[in-house]
């Protein structure tokens, strides 16, 4: 595969071109979501709204979303335009200062691992005790406390969605006048769809969850905003308030031992 065009860049702008050391190491003290700079846009953003790319053994242009492969790394801003940008810009020969072999399917790459990654947090919220599967058991926990997030399958039937939201309104919207703030409503993610809940949750289906507030859903809803610059992940006018500029950093989740059942009947509606 030929290498990155040279590219019309100013000089300034090449100079400004960084790469990392290495992923950071293991329980080393540092900031939890550190300033990266985009070799597309040249702007500095939280390492969270980015994603990090190394070279594999061949030079082939590979996405690291977790931020853990050997090597030196370069960041992009986690949406399709930075990342066909860098490409348009030759900012990957660049940045590693050497001959590089591009993917035609780059960016389908990020967003699959995306979802990948996506998905096993709510392996790891379920084995938690911080997800909620079912439609009655969703609208039981609902009405407990203020989800951090709902999730819809992509194919729920308007019916039941309803009627989740419903409850939703009744219970969390904002006064008239007053700001949502995080006591407002919280977001809906129907970017999956069942079967892909289901196999990452080892369920035949899951079409209703909703997600508690802590320290999981905190990085999940980070790892949803890396995942909107490459396909729609919220329901129309149920997004974040932040949204889609947001992100965190998943290292210290991945890191932690967390267990917890938290089971529910299975989630068989349509």
């Amino acid at each position: 595969m030929p290498a990155q065009p040279n590219s019309d860049e100013p000089v300034a702008a090449l100079d400004a071109v960084e790469t990392d050391a290495g992923p950071p190491r293991a329980g080393k003290a540092a900031s939890r979501d550190p300033e990266r700079r985009c070799i597309a846009t040249m702007e500095r953003r939280p390492q969270g709204q980015l994603i990090r790319f190394v070279l594999s053994p061949d030079a082939q242009v590979t996405p690291d979303i977790a931020a853990r492969l050997p090597g030196r790394g370069a960041w992009v801003t986690a949406n399709r335009e930075s990342l066909d940008l860098a490409i348009k810009r030759g900012a990957f020969a660049r940045a590693f200062k050497a001959q590089v072999k591009l993917p035609a399917d780059l960016s389908a790459q990020a967003e699959a691992m995306l979802v990948r990654r996506a998905l096993d947090m709510l392996g790891l919220a379920k084995r938690s005790g911080e997800l909620i599967l079912g439609f009655e058991q969703v609208r039981e926990a609902i009405r407990e406390s203020r989800p951090a997030c709902l999730l819809a399958a992509s194919e729920a039937s308007e019916d039941q969605r309803g009627k989740v939201l419903a409850l939703v309104r009744g219970l969390y919207s904002p006064p008239p006048g007053e700001n949502p703030g995080k006591r407002g409503l919280p977001p809906v993610a129907d970017c999956f769809s069942g079967d892909e809940m289901g196999m990452a949750l080892g369920r035949e289906r899951v079409v209703h969850a909703c997600l508690k507030q802590g320290r999981i859903a905190h990085t999940w809803m980070g790892e949803l905003a890396r995942l909107s610059g490459f396909r729609r992940v919220w329901l129309p006018g149920w997004q974040p308030a932040s949204a889609p500029d947001t992100g965190a950093s998943g290292q210290e989740i991945e890191d932690s031992e967390a267990r917890g059942s938290g089971e529910s009947t299975p989630d068989s509606q349509a």
